[in-house]
């Protein structure tokens, strides 16, 4: 299977600061790069035209075959290569590459965050630009975390326009989902007509045009992040200091994948009868228990246990580096490690009857 990182000009579309990131691929980017040299190490150098949309059409099906345009959709390409990203409908509004630099540039200009990574997946058909809040806290010891503003949109309707918090543990460059504070009373945030607040993320959907207002909200909204990382490292430290044995491990396991499983028809032929036979099972509960990077500093927690989830999710779920990249920021990578979270802070049942 080909990888997801866009090469579809003859290098990998990735650019970033510090060392080679975990998936091997991509430029350096330097303290002395202009933004403009960052967006053409980065691979998005181009912009996401609008074509007419034709179609081959016979009257009742007989007769000579006439070319007519889709009054109600439209193509949206690459200005560089040419390529298709998708048929979409007239009301679907593209952000364009350079308009997710601009804001990272004026969110760095506003706050000091600075690019650590960006580039493009699947051909382009989504980018994104993820930069770093500051130099972050020790959780337990010296298990660093360091947090991330997610800067990304698509040209596919595969998600809308995102800003989202999260963090990354140094030791292992696993990727924590994180939440940015709730507006007051638990408001929706709405850019005319399009935005969305979740507690988890800013969005802004397609059929909202993007505006300078708009960018300016965003930003806005944003801007919070330094504060909720103080937040997030006081309920990560409080994983950290709860303690986690095997039974309740394995009940944990259990309840974060069942949704994930189905069921064979025939059981009794089935090779795999439960959960716990599932390979993702075994990898989470061995990470747990000393195979995860920096399992000596976290110990037996439920921040510890936390680790092993997004270990698992970022580096060894997927068939390929790039895909699970994907998957981590993305897809439902990302879900998984926001359910571990959810779970892992509250209380579940314990299994007396565990292996």
């Amino acid at each position: 299977m080909s990888h997801e990182i866009d090469e579809s000009t003859g290098r990998a579309a990735i650019a970033y600061a510090g060392q080679t990131p975990w998936h091997g691929l991509g430029t350096q980017l330097l303290s002395t790069d202009a933004p403009e040299v960052q967006r053409r190490k980065a691979g998005l150098e181009w912009s996401a035209l609008d074509g007419e949309v034709l179609f081959r059409r016979r009257a009742n099906g007989n007769g000579e075959a006439e070319l007519v345009v889709a009054q109600d959709r439209k193509a949206i390409y690459r200005d560089d290569t040419g390529e298709l990203l998708s048929i979409m409908t007239k009301d679907y509004h593209q952000v364009q590459p350079g308009e997710i630099f601009a804001l990272y540039q004026n969110i760095a200009k506003a706050t000091g965050f600075t690019l650590e990574t960006a580039g493009g997946l699947s051909g382009g058909k989504r980018i994104w630009a993820l930069l770093k809040v500051s130099e972050g806290a020790e959780i337990i010891g010296h298990d660093q975390v360091k947090p991330y503003v997610l800067l990304a949109t698509s040209y596919d309707g595969s998600m809308a326009t995102t800003g989202a918090f999260t963090a990354v543990r140094v030791v292992c460059h696993n990727t924590i989902s994180m939440v940015i504070p709730q507006f007051a009373d638990g408001e929706v945030r709405d850019y005319t007509g399009g935005g969305r607040h979740n507690g988890k993320q800013v969005r802004v959907l397609h059929t909202t045009k993007w505006t300078d207002e708009v960018s300016k909200k965003v930003r806005m909204d944003l801007g919070i992040a330094a504060d909720s990382f103080e937040r997030f490292a006081i309920r990560a430290q409080a994983l950290s200091g709860r303690e986690m044995d095997r039974v309740a491990a394995d009940a944990f396991v259990q309840k974060l994948l069942e949704p994930y499983w189905n069921p064979p028809k025939d059981v009794e032929k089935a090779r795999v009868k439960n959960v716990r036979d599932t390979k993702g099972y075994r990898r989470i509960m061995a990470l747990f228990q000393g195979e995860a990077k920096g399992s000596e500093m976290a110990g037996p927690t439920r921040w510890g246990m936390l680790n092993a989830v997004t270990e698992f999710v970022d580096h060894e779920r997927g068939l390929t580096d790039s895909s699970r990249l994907d998957s981590a920021w993305f897809g439902t990578g990302a879900g998984l490690k926001e359910r571990a979270f959810a779970i892992l802070e509250g209380d579940f049942e314990v299994v007396k009857e565990a292996a």
